[in-house]
């Protein structure tokens, strides 16, 4: 659980539950790190950074990591478990730099419209309300209450109360999965979206006047159609989100094989010229927005095409209206991860996301949000 912890002087036993290490750690400078579950396995990820490690354990205390994601050897990272309070780890060492758990309250979440109910969780940090709060907005995976957890880490270390929910069809949430982006299911998964945030607003620990929507791919035309529709919704921050419509995205996806090529510039021009726009075209919401928007976009994103979008997010802003920052970073793969070409089997080996994706987020959010 990710529960309200002091610290204590207790060693760190075995570790019986990864959950009892999984949260975000301050360090004493101010900044954060986190270890989240992934697939069964710790993964250390370092907001001062950008580092992304998945862990091996070699004492009940100890876990290690490679100088890349996926890469275990040689050694680059020492994890050390240190001090327990209530069942989870309360400190920590990364590299002999310790941090304190940053103390968050779960609570159980459950809402929705219509025939669809949505289970969720959502972290409350401990102090005096009411706070700030961000609905992590799920991309196209079948996607678990958990599995933005390094996202929503990084929302809960800057004092945001996050919202977080098993997609319809998924987990224990009713209704059907659907992978695909069509108009119905992106407006299906829009109404999801502002049911949290209207749940968000019955809660008296929650600003109402201050909560907004954060994700990736897919989610940015889900938040585009969201925002669009609802006064509620008062900032947004995408990684990786489309500004173009689904027909061309999906033709440039079919090129690179959602990533595992890298077409040349030719071949991506002699691919989309004469595609016309086709499905959900989230240019004209996107024009009605009013609110603060933050993009955060690779330079070699192989599963969206990022030259396309900056030059529909141009168009729509060179009128001077619209509150829009971009931030485009380069050998920034989909996953804003640091690589080379942008392909699946580089952000595997990477050593982490690219440098400054978590500062410019929190120094934006500082200033928006």
């Amino acid at each position: 659980m990710l529960g309200a912890l002091t610290t204590c002087t207790a060693a760190a036993s075995s570790i019986g539950n990864l959950a009892e290490a999984v949260g975000v750690y301050r360090f004493a400078d101010g900044s954060a790190a986190a270890l989240v579950d992934q697939d069964g396995a710790l993964r250390l990820v370092d907001y001062r950074t950008g580092a992304l490690r998945q862990l091996e354990q070699r004492t009940p205390a100890l876990f290690v990591g490679g100088p890349g994601v996926s890469v275990p050897a040689p050694v680059s990272v020492r994890v050390t478990l240190g001090s327990r309070r209530g069942g989870n780890v309360a400190s920590l060492r990364v590299n002999g730099q310790a941090a304190t758990r940053i103390p968050l309250v779960m609570r159980s979440a459950t809402f929705g419209g219509g025939d669809v109910r949505l289970a969720g969780r959502l972290l409350v940090p401990v102090g005096k309300g009411p706070f700030p709060a961000v609905v992590i907005v799920p991309g196209s995976v079948p996607a678990h209450r958990d599995t933005y957890d390094l996202w929503a880490l990084f929302f809960a270390s800057r004092g945001f109360a996050v919202l977080t929910y098993d997609k319809r069809g998924v987990g224990d949430s009713t209704g059907q999965y659907i992978r695909a982006a069509t108009d119905e299911n992106l407006r299906n998964l829009a109404s999801d979206v502002l049911a949290g945030v209207a749940w968000l607003r019955r809660r008296p620990d929650i600003d109402r006047a201050r909560i907004g929507l954060s994700g990736g791919s897919q989610a940015g035309w889900v938040i585009a159609l969201a925002a669009s529709q609802s006064r509620s919704v008062r900032f947004a921050a995408l990684q990786s989100g489309p500004a173009m419509s689904v027909g061309r995205q999906l033709a440039y996806s079919a090129l690179t094989g959602d990533g595992a090529v890298a077409p040349t510039d030719e071949q991506i021009h002699a691919a989309l010229d004469g595609v016309p726009d086709s499905g959900f075209d989230p240019r004209s919401a996107l024009a009605a927005l009013t609110i603060p928007v933050l993009w955060q976009l690779g330079t070699v994103d192989k599963r969206m095409y990022t030259p396309e979008t900056l030059t529909d997010l141009a168009a729509i802003t060179g009128d001077g209206v619209h509150d829009f920052t971009i931030r485009l970073y380069p050998g920034g793969a989909h996953s804003l991860r640091l690589t080379a070409n942008g392909l699946i089997a580089e952000e595997r080996t990477s050593p982490g996301f690219v440098p400054g994706v978590f500062a410019d987020l929190g120094a934006w959010l500082h200033a928006h949000a």
